[in-house]
């Protein structure tokens, strides 16, 4: 069964309906089902909410349209974690997209080729994102594993999304282990003050909850080295990314055959410019260690 696309809307009809633009560019869309998640108002009368409807309403150009309108306002976390269990556990596998993104016209063949090549394998999920990162002149692959997830296009299957704790039952233990801690936070030193802000209720994030798990699986997510995704919610009209242009990146512009990875670990110099582009600054370094050393003193 091919995996279909679900998309997460809530109130920017203009970025959704960029968004149906853009994936009306993949030639795929045709015998594609499409599924959307938008969230229902916080306030009556949200006329950005009612509008988003009325774009789900009259999207054409996909195999099949499902649209899911949620009564009342339960917030992206919990729009996302409820959307992709039921959907991944009718198909086996989804591919997932907020309604800030861009596809480029290639992003529907690579993942359903990313999906299929990596099913039998121990990576987590297939990232459609990649940062704008430095690739070694000798490497061969379209492809690189990198042991954080992407939440700006991803996809991923049955099995792996099954097998999160939401709740992150073991975080007390998980966070006061230095060693663990360092670990998870190869890939970028803000993961750990992520997952306590989350686990104490400043954020909602599903993501670093969803890349917790992997770590502790040791299950890595494949980027591609050239991006199939451009986040345009980095234009002051989301929560969780402010207006910037740090996460400007190079797009694949032609994809004939795919060159995938083979081996699921980092390539060290990969994993170096990847990281620089996570990492914090020095002072919030320190603020964040501060963080931790108060959690870990304060009783619980």
């Amino acid at each position: 069964m091919t995996a279909p696309i679900i998309i997460f809307a809530y109130n920017r009809p203009a970025h959704l309906r960029r968004l149906i633009d853009s994936l009306l560019q993949n030639p795929e869309s045709a015998d594609t089902d499409l599924i959307i998640y938008a969230d229902g108002a916080k306030n009556p009368g949200d006329q950005d909410v009612a509008a988003v409807a009325d774009v789900v309403k009259n999207i054409k150009g996909f195999k099949t349209i499902t649209p899911i309108f949620r009564d009342k306002n339960i917030g992206l976390a919990a729009n996302i974690i409820d959307g992709v269990s039921s959907t991944i556990n009718q198909y086996g596998a989804a591919i997932v997209l907020e309604d800030d993104l861009m596809v480029t016209p290639h992003f529907i063949k690579y993942m359903r080729a990313a999906l299929d090549y990596y099913k039998d394998t121990n990576a987590f999920s297939i990232a459609g994102y990649t940062p704008k990162i430095d690739i070694p002149n000798d490497y061969k692959y379209d492809t690189y594993a990198i042991m954080r997830n992407c939440s700006w296009g991803w996809a991923t299957w049955q099995d792996r999304w099954n097998q999160v704790d939401w709740d992150v039952r073991n975080f007390a233990e998980f966070f006061a282990d230095d060693k663990a801690v360092n670990n998870f936070n190869q890939a970028g030193n803000d993961l750990s003050t992520m997952l306590l802000k989350q686990q104490k209720g400043q954020i909602g994030s599903w993501s670093i909850r969803f890349c917790y798990a992997a770590f502790r699986l040791q299950m890595p997510t494949i980027y591609p080295v050239k991006s199939f995704v451009i986040n345009g919610g980095a234009d002051g009209s989301g929560t969780n990314v402010g207006s910037t242009s740090k996460f400007k990146t190079v797009t694949m512009d032609a994809l004939n055959e795919i060159r995938f990875c083979d081996t699921l670990d980092a390539n060290p110099l990969i994993l170096k410019s990847f990281r620089r582009t996570y990492d914090t600054s020095l002072q919030r370094r320190i603020i964040n260690i501060g963080k931790r050393l108060i959690w870990k003193i304060l009783p619980r």
